[in-house]
């Protein structure tokens, strides 16, 4: 369902904007995949994430561990749209990133390729590479390692 004009043209005041509390992180996101147990082959068996949580009822999908406090869901079309919240609903995007520990990014990409899988490589300088592939819906993933932030600041590397 399309964000209503009030929805899009609301523009916080800068007293609202202060008093917005940042958020710490990301929780959680939900791709929209075409069929779930051939993604959560790809997710859990190539890129490596343990499931979390499994909703076998009217409802199926797979929640997989991003670290300790992240969560990737997948799920098939049937689980959104109207039984949604929000009615969530699948959608285009240009890419999502993990991140990967100093030194694994190598070893990833050979993995990777030694498995038949088309890898890009980019090399952002300062220590910063990613490898991008593509997922069986067509969803674009990169793995990245990271020693400077956005911002210029220094990134950890847990």
């Amino acid at each position: 369902m399309p964000a209503s004009s009030t929805t899009t043209n609301r523009i916080a005041s800068a007293a609202d904007q202060r008093a917005a509390v940042q958020p710490s992180g990301l929780f959680e996101m939900t791709l929209e995949v075409a069929d779930l147990a051939a993604s959560e082959r790809f997710y859990r068996e190539v890129v490596g994430l343990p499931v979390a949580a499994r909703w076998d009822d009217e409802r199926p999908a797979v929640w997989l561990s991003l670290g300790r406090e992240g969560f990737l869901g997948l799920w098939p079309p049937e689980t959104g749209g109207a039984v949604a919240i929000q009615g969530g609903r699948g959608g285009a995007h240009v890419h999502f990133a993990l991140r990967l520990p100093l030194g694994a990014l190598d070893a990833t990409r050979e993995r990777l390729q030694r498995l038949g899988f088309e890898v890009e490589e980019r090399d952002f300088g300062h220590g910063d590479r990613a490898i991008y592939l593509t997922d069986p819906d067509g969803n674009v993933l990169e793995l990245t390692e990271r020693t400077t932030l956005w911002d210029g600041g220094q990134a950890t590397n847990r």
